[in-house]
């Protein structure tokens, strides 16, 4: 039960990570302030864990991944 809290922490918090980064990055550019965090290298970074993470949650669901089950 542990494992499926955590991994729903982390889902959660990658998406609500990749919802600030969005805002971030969708600011006007200010020459005067300049961007020191790459804000879409982040919201791509947390996208990409929060996959990995729902491949995890499907995984302790008990349907197993991987490629000894790949149909091709």
């Amino acid at each position: 039960m542990l494992h499926w809290i955590l991994t729903t922490a982390l889902l959660l918090s990658c998406i609500a990570l990749a919802l600030f980064a969005n805002h971030r990055a969708s600011k006007p550019w200010d020459d005067l302030k300049p961007r020191v965090v790459p804000w879409r290298l982040v919201m791509i970074f947390s996208v990409f864990v929060g996959f990995l993470t729902v491949v995890h949650m499907v995984n302790l669901a008990g349907i197993e991944t991987g490629r000894e089950n790949a149909p091709f």
